[in-house]
């Protein structure tokens, strides 16, 4: 298992170039959301990484390989989900690190700073994310999911620039998560992990009727 997560992790470093350029634009491009901001880079960078793991993986024959040594499918499907996690841990890290850097440069003053609660949120983003995707991923491959793929990734980023002007408007529902505390977040979590649950129970049942 800690093999596959490793080897999910180190084929980023390919990209972790592009994420850094993907950060720093990204930091002027959106401004307009405001404190919202660090939530929506981490989001959307930390789901490019789960793209470009299913897209490395498919280069590479990664899936022909592990199914012709004796690991079980469920550690293979097991460790796309447990990487996600490593991803966006990752990338709050390099989110924090250049919204400190940037001012002190007298670059980006108004910048927001990066908060524990919105990497959390973050990770829910992307765990969500990635649940609707990784079933597919795992039953059709990268190539013939790539579609459904380009659509999460695209709409995530339409919600990301419609939140702001809608809690503008103060909602109800979004006064009642702000005012729910603990029992409202812990409920998100349990709804959360019920999700993540039945995508993977999903994604292996899907995978170990795939052929290689």
């Amino acid at each position: 298992m800690v093999t596959l997560v490793l080897k999910d992790v180190l084929v980023q470093k390919k990209v972790l170039g592009m994420a850094l350029l993907y950060v720093f634009l990204f930091s002027f491009a959106m401004q307009g959301l405001g404190e919202y901001l660090p939530l929506a880079i981490i989001s959307a960078v930390g789901y490019m990484f789960v793209m470009y793991s299913g897209a490395w993986d498919e280069k590479c024959n990664a899936d022909k390989l592990w199914n012709s040594l004796p690991v079980p499918k469920w550690k293979i499907v097991a460790a796309k989900y447990l990487a996600v996690l490593i991803y966006v841990a990752a990338v709050s890290a390099l989110v924090w690190i250049i919204f400190t850097v940037l001012p002190l440069a007298g670059i980006g003053d108004s910048l927001p700073r990066v908060r524990l609660d919105q990497a959390a949120v973050a990770s829910g983003v992307v765990l969500g994310l990635s649940s609707l995707y990784l079933p597919l991923y795992f039953a059709l491959g990268y190539m013939r999911s790539r579609v459904l793929n380009i659509l999460i990734f695209s709409g995530s980023f339409s919600a990301a620039a419609v939140l702001p002007r809608v809690l503008d408007y103060k909602p109800s529902w979004a006064a009642f998560v702000a005012g729910g505390g603990p029992a409202v977040w812990g409920a998100a979590a349990a709804l959360l992990v019920l999700v993540v649950g039945l995508s993977f129970w999903v994604s292996l049942l899907l995978y170990s009727r795939r052929e290689f």
